[in-house]
């Protein structure tokens, strides 16, 4: 029944309408003394029926353009949002360097950025955006505010260096337990990083601490490396298996420091 109503109402509206414009067809050819109060009447019923009829296609397209002004607007503030928290996690990651860098009293040389991962051969490698021209020269050590990450492999370009990454089976630290000083050697050994030539004798837990001993000439006294995640024995009787954790995410990196202090490791 009120679909009927409504149909009913639509018809009224286009007779109407239809009336309207037989009426002005007629009173253009009527003396315009006689006319004119008629034809005031009859534009505006005409412009009525006519909002009536059409006006809701205006209010349409303006709900439509606020729609999208409103669209528009909530993306701008997302990616301001988004721009804004990574400004804020990058400068709790300088900070926390900054207090790293007063705790173990070691000089950054320079900061980069990690512009490419891998060096076109291997995996456990990533190009940063500084070179000689900076100071950076082989060997030294690369840090974040997480921890040790590698050192620079071969002679730097003038604007670009390769970093060594502690998952190169080729890159070697001397290491010790923080909490029993217990020495061996950081390598990585496949997919795996492990603590080498340990004794099964040696005091190494689950949980251990792992940095850099200072021996060897390369790394840094101190330079956190990771943390011991399993400790079992070796088949041959002698040596533990010490499997440790980095704690630099290696296959994460953006920006990276490296130190103006060559000395152990």
């Amino acid at each position: 029944m009120p679909r009927l109503g409504k149909l009913f109402r639509h018809r009224s509206d286009e007779l109407t309408l239809a009336i309207l414009l037989l009426a002005g067809a007629i009173l253009a050819v009527a003396p315009r003394t006689t006319t004119a109060p008629v034809i005031h009447d009859t534009l505006s019923t005409g412009n009525a029926i006519f909002d009536h009829m059409f006006g809701w296609t205006f209010d349409l397209a303006n709900i439509y353009q606020e729609n999208d002004d409103l669209r528009r607007q909530v993306v701008e503030l997302t990616l301001t949002r988004n721009q804004m928290e990574e400004v804020r996690l990058q400068n709790e990651r300088f900070r926390a360097l900054l207090e790293w860098e007063e705790e173990r009293r070691l000089e950054i040389l320079t900061g980069a950025e990690v512009i490419a991962h891998g060096d076109g051969r291997q995996s456990f490698a990533v190009t940063i955006s500084v070179g000689s021209r900076d100071g950076v020269s082989r060997n030294q050590a690369v840090v974040t505010a997480d921890g040790l990450v590698g050192r620079i492999d071969r002679e730097p370009g003038s604007r670009t260096s390769i970093v060594s990454l502690l998952n190169d089976p080729s890159n070697a630290v001397a290491a010790v337990v923080q909490r029993s000083r217990v020495q061996g050697v950081f390598q990585f050994i496949g997919s795996e990083g492990r603590l080498l030539h340990v004794l099964q004798a040696a005091d190494v837990r689950e949980g251990d601490v792992i940095i850099s001993s200072g021996l060897g000439g390369v790394y840094p006294e101190g330079l956190l490396i990771g943390t011991v995640v399993s400790v079992s024995n070796d088949p041959d009787g002698v040596s533990k298996r010490v499997v440790v954790a980095t704690a630099a995410a290696l296959n994460r990196l953006e920006e990276v420091f490296i130190l103006r202090l060559d000395g152990g490791g």
